[in-house]
């Protein structure tokens, strides 16, 4: 019961306060950390069998830290638990932990890349028959090193692996049912940060219309057409939280661009520079937004317009990079910082949204270089 009591402390501290808002690479050392911390006070505290046998849940913490953190977190888990043996003295529990390592991390790690990808109860399935083959593995380890028969040491053992299911199946359910909780909220968030960009452009290209309607009748037309394109595209998504294509992405601003044009003529000008897989899977609407504001707040605050620039390339270690550039007006560093500003002006709900969703989804920063007078770049990376 102490045993367990570590975990959940440790686990829920793990959800309570960094599950979700750290980035990947910060997720796995703090995992290694809190479930390294559960393993050594599982190890610290044994439940005795014999006065010749002690045992403890550590699996608990090993399989879970290694299921979700990832090989690294595994490999180190494992050696928090021999560098422990070793430190309390060369014993026969250092030789069977050490056997029945090598037997079953092989195997967990083989299965972690299907855990990762597979849903809610099929992952604590995979964890639960892991959990036996360690089982399986130690039982085999200690009939080894202490000369028992199989059957022998399972009579002795079979109370603790008992135990160690049931915590598992306890343990992984509950995990998987808060990771969902928080799925489940960010989703909602990420909708709401979405719905908040479409209203923004849909007024401002009405109110175009509207103006062009007394000025020049046919390109107001055409500008209807180019519309009715976009909000095409633009709804084209079956529910709020799902994924685009790069592809669908590109198109949509094309046919955003197209409306600018006609707004614009000549004054505006755009440059692709696309070196990208089109069918890779990303959040809509986050291109669009930034090829708005350097479009309606960079260019065409100038007399004489600009080009924008849109950059997608094949990176090492992520999926893809974007940038949107342009040659504008540019910023100062007090009206960047206004911008951002949580209940900044008008201008920024598009940057600042597709930062905040960004953030959420990858546990990534979006970058941005401005100069007055200069232009304005904004650039971020999609992790794979």
């Amino acid at each position: 019961m102490l045993q367990l009591a570590f975990i959940t402390t440790l686990i829920f501290t793990y959800q309570i306060f960094f599950a979700e808002r750290s980035g990947q690479k910060s997720e796995k050392i703090i995992l290694s950390v809190l479930f390294g911390l559960s393993i050594l006070f599982c190890m610290a505290f044994p439940a005795t069998v014999t006065p010749y046998y002690h045992t403890d849940i550590r699996i608990v913490p090993l399989l879970l830290g290694t299921l979700y953190g990832g090989p690294g977190t595994g490999i180190i888990l494992s050696s928090v638990i021999i560098l422990y043996l070793w430190y309390m003295g060369f014993n026969m529990g250092l030789y069977s932990s050490t056997l029945a390592l090598l037997f079953s991390m092989p195997v967990i790690l083989l299965f972690q890349n299907s855990f990762i990808k597979a849903k809610k109860s099929k992952r604590v399935q995979i964890a639960f028959m892991l959990l036996l083959y360690y089982s399986v593995a130690g039982i085999a380890s200690v009939s080894l090193v202490r000369g028992l028969s199989f059957m022998e040491v399972v009579r002795i053992d079979y109370l603790h692996i008992v135990i160690n299911a049931a915590a598992l199946l306890f343990f992984s359910m509950l995990n998987e049912m808060i990771r969902e909780m928080i799925r489940k909220a960010q989703d909602a968030e990420i909708a709401f940060l979405r719905s908040q960009i479409k209203p923004h452009f849909l007024y401002n290209t009405l109110n175009s219309i509207a103006a062009l309607c007394v000025k020049d009748p046919g390109k107001a037309e055409e500008l209807t057409l180019e519309f009715a394109q976009y909000l095409r595209r633009s709804f084209d998504f079956k529910h709020l939280d799902s994924l685009s294509t790069l592809e669908d992405e590109l198109e949509l601003v094309q046919a955003y661009l197209n409306i600018e044009k006609v707004r614009f003529g000549a004054k505006l000008n755009v440059e692709y520079d696309v070196d990208a897989n089109l069918d890779i899977r990303i959040p809509p609407l986050i291109l669009q937004p930034l090829v708005e504001n350097a479009v309606r707040h960079g260019l065409m605050s100038n007399l004489t317009g600009g080009t924008v620039k849109i950059s997608i390339k094949r990176i090492a270690g992520a999926a893809i990079s974007l940038a949107v550039e342009d040659n504008g007006c540019g910023m100062s560093k007090g009206q960047l910082a206004e911008i951002l500003q949580p209940n900044g002006n008008k201008k920024g709900v598009g940057l600042r949204n597709i930062i905040q969703r960004i953030k959420l989804i990858y546990g990534t920063s979006v970058h941005i270089e401005s100069v007055e007078g200069t232009g304005t770049k904004i650039y971020f990376d999609l992790p794979r």
